[in-house]
């Protein structure tokens, strides 16, 4: 079995800033490279490993519990089972959570001996919402932290911004990380991206434990740390998965969402999910961030009958049964349809 060490690269950013997209464009960019994905999704209910384009790809979902210190456990254990099957996979892609810290997913990678020898993290690309990260750096240490500790700053829907705003963030978001590589693109364009971790913005983070980790076994399997990655600034951004059995009202839907973003944009980060809609046999995907939304028919297979409808909301001290109550109200009252 090859010890050849296998490339990792973290994806992070806000909520709704791209990554699942981008993560697909990397996919297509590379259609000869053999990933495994290990998708890390705030909430009870994962949606985004539904989104990868290549679902033959080993996808791992992490949903549970505090998203630092779990996901940092939880990656001990998942790249013990990874590594013994690291003749199937050429790179490791890494999509965190869009409300996660990234320093406390990176640090396996930079510090112990073993991780950091067989899968060498080779950058953590940051997506930025060019329409909204600054209100998301002014609300959010998450945010905050997510571009502080990038090797690339890869600014994302330049098309809903003018050009001369995209320039003074770069400028701006230079400020908060000097050492960041920025670039710049759309969803439909994203530009080449060059990795490196020259100078990363996490050495100096991590210095003190890689100087300390010089005595760990440098061999698999490793074992879980001891010490706890404490997080407690995600406290009032929580998550929500609704369940709805009787298809929606497609019409009735769009009206209501337009009005809940209008009121309610500024806490609900991120609204996404798999919709049965009435007198249509197609999935529906419903993505929003900020005030915007999308529902569009999917290309998956065509809807069960009886299939149910799953969104995930996530955001700021949300109110379940506000939002709740506004979706009921969009369920089709077509006669025969079961309860909801």
């Amino acid at each position: 079995m090859s010890n050849a060490p296998t490339p990792v690269t973290i994806l992070t950013g806000f909520l709704g800033a791209g990554k699942t997209t981008y993560l697909n464009h990397l996919l297509q960019e590379k259609k000869d490279t053999r990933f495994a994905i290990i998708e890390n999704e705030f909430g009870e209910q994962g949606i985004d490993g539904d989104l990868v384009l290549r679902p033959e790809e080993n996808i791992v979902e992490l949903n549970n519990g505090c998203l630092c210190c779990t996901l940092n456990d939880n990656l001990y254990d998942i790249l013990n089972e990874l590594h013994a099957q690291r003749e199937r996979f050429d790179e490791i892609l890494i999509e965190a959570t869009g409300v996660a810290d990234p320093t406390g997913l990176a640090e396996p990678f930079l510090v112990h001996p073993a991780i950091k020898k067989q899968f060498p993290l080779q950058g953590v690309i940051c997506l930025v919402d060019a329409e909204l990260i600054e209100d998301q750096l002014e609300e959010t240490e998450e945010a905050r932290q997510q571009v502080a500790y990038s090797d690339v700053l890869l600014i994302n829907k330049t098309d809903l911004v003018s050009q001369e705003y995209v320039q003074q963030l770069i400028e701006h978001l230079q400020s908060l990380n000097p050492l960041a590589n920025i670039f710049h693109g759309t969803m439909e364009a994203f530009p080449a991206v060059a990795l490196h971790l020259k100078n990363s913005p996490l050495d100096a983070l991590f210095h003190q434990k890689i100087t300390e980790a010089v005595h760990k076994t440098p061999n698999f399997p490793v074992a879980r740390p001891h010490h706890h990655h404490h997080h407690h600034h995600t406290e009032e951004i929580v998550s929500h998965t609704l369940v709805f059995d009787r298809p929606f009202d497609l019409q009735m839907l769009q009206s209501q969402l337009m009005v809940l973003f209008m009121v309610q944009s500024k806490g609900l980060y991120r609204m996404k999910g798999w919709l049965r809609v009435e007198g249509s046999e197609q999935q529906h995907l419903l993505q929003s961030v900020g005030k915007r939304f999308t529902i569009e028919a999917s290309e998956k297979a065509a809807v069960a009958p009886h299939s149910q409808s799953v969104i995930v909301v996530i955001g700021k001290r949300l109110q379940r049964k506000g939002i709740e109550r506004i979706l009921k109200n969009c369920l089709s009252k077509s006669v025969g349809a079961s309860k909801p």
